[in-house]
């Protein structure tokens, strides 16, 4: 009779992939990370977070955004990019963060009007452990003592490449071509007094996306001059996910690995099996912004930007969806004193910045949000005789809702440029 239990909880178990209550959730970066597709990034390099931008308005140096290819004619030298990020999420369930490389990008401006560049950014992050209460059952005088855990780890990124021309003697255009790839490896574990049991799976992402970026400088004129840009982008084929799901198999040895010691045995299981799930993530997004030159250094930046996922979610394939981030909207005020073109003396070579913002996300299924407010410092300093810079950035946010526990957000980025001349003719020799 205890025999027929176990394989029925177990069988139960894996119909259902583990659903979970949000009360129990221990989890690793923020507690958005474990729904659905993870954690979005909207943060690319540090010259933009240190105004709280989304990329769209100039911030690495004047009339330049790194995240905006629209810009990069303005570039004076080729620059190679590297941003390192460091997240710390803190809330009544814990402190938790995540460090590591967030993008590279390698840029080339084309005389004055054209550019190209291309690069490697992270869409989304996963990394979670999310565990229940162990749940106590009595059969025949004899008490099982039950519990579930499913922890996560991957992601979702973008090589993208990105090209920049005039339209009009003040409009200008920029394309941006995304791929779409990234993995995640998943273990549920199902334990039943000493016994304990895993069921692993991996998923496999593909799609492509692309980006329009305009500007104009119709209104570049005058005691305050004026820049505009605009942003559209889409899907060219939504995103689609190959979903491994792996033998469950009894971990007799207790070392976390599928090996020959197990029941039943790796010899006699068959090969994984796949599915295939189309159009997992559709977004669309749009966005503006306003650069105000207040004097020929210091800037006023006023950035608005919404982004939009319809794609079709299983719930077999995301047992975490309700929480699941469909909608997210930003606004930003950024304040920026750039250094000059000609810099010799140190202070001159110093560059502020600071912003703030509000943030709204939308919850999938319970129709709920979660707010979001902040503020940002950062500042860059050139050094060499290309303008090599770097810089830093900080920002502070308090994320609340009425469905999850109130988090605070700290954001730190360092990003490296080092440029060189490319496309110019060398004089002979």
């Amino acid at each position: 009779m205890i025999h027929y239990i176990r394989s029925y909880l177990f069988n139960m178990w894996l119909r259902r992939l583990i659903i979970f209550s949000s009360f129990t959730v221990l989890y690793s970066q923020s507690i958005h990370n474990a729904y659905g597709l993870g954690l979005i990034s909207f943060d690319h390099n540090a010259a933009a977070a240190a105004m709280s931008s989304r990329g769209i308005v100039p911030t690495f140096n004047q009339n330049i955004s790194l995240s905006n290819p629209v810009t990069w004619n303005n570039l004076k030298y080729a620059y190679l990019t590297g941003n390192y990020n460091g997240n710390e999420f803190t809330s009544d369930l814990g402190v938790n963060g995540l460090t590591g490389v967030s993008s590279a990008q390698f840029t080339v401006p084309i005389g004055e009007k054209y550019a190209w560049g291309f690069g490697v950014k992270p869409l989304f992050n996963q990394q979670y452990i999310i565990e229940d209460n162990p749940i106590e059952f009595y059969v025949d005088d004899d008490t099982l003592l039950t519990k579930r855990s499913v922890d996560g780890s991957g992601g979702i990124s973008s090589l993208y490449t990105a090209v920049r021309f005039p339209i009009s003697a003040q409009e200008n255009m920029a394309i941006e071509l995304d791929i779409i790839f990234g993995s995640l490896r998943k273990d549920a574990k199902f334990s039943i007094d000493q016994r304990l049991y895993h069921y692993f799976q991996r998923h496999l992402y593909f799609g492509s996306l692309y980006k329009v970026f305009l500007s104009s400088e119709r209104f570049n004129h005058g005691n305050l001059p004026l820049n505009i840009y605009f942003m559209f982008g889409g899907a060219i084929n939504p995103v689609k996910v190959k979903h491994y799901s792996f033998q469950p198999f009894e971990d007799v040895n207790n070392n976390g690995y599928y090996d020959s010691a197990d029941n039943p045995a790796p010899a006699s299981v068959p090969s994984a099996e796949i599915n295939i799930y189309n159009d997992i993530l559709n977004p669309s997004e749009l966005g503006f912004g306003f650069d105000m030159v207040m004097s020929s250094d210091l800037h006023l930046m006023l950035e608005a930007h919404s982004w939009h996922d319809v794609g079709k979610k299983d719930k077999s394939l995301f047992p975490l969806l309700s929480h699941y981030v469909n909608q997210s909207q930003q606004l930003s005020l950024g304040l920026a004193k750039f250094s000059p073109v000609a810099a010799f003396k140190l202070a001159q070579k110093i560059q502020y910045r600071g912003g703030v913002y509000l943030r709204k996300d939308l919850l999938e299924e319970v129709h709920e949000s979660v707010n979001e407010m902040g503020i940002s410092l950062g500042f860059g300093i050139k050094f060499g005789v290309a303008n090599n810079q770097i810089d830093f950035a900080y920002k502070y946010g308090v994320r609340t809702s009425d469905l999850i526990s109130n988090e605070t957000i700290q954001h730190f980025t360092v990003g490296l440029q080092l440029g060189d001349l490319w496309f110019v003719k060398r004089r002979p020799k």
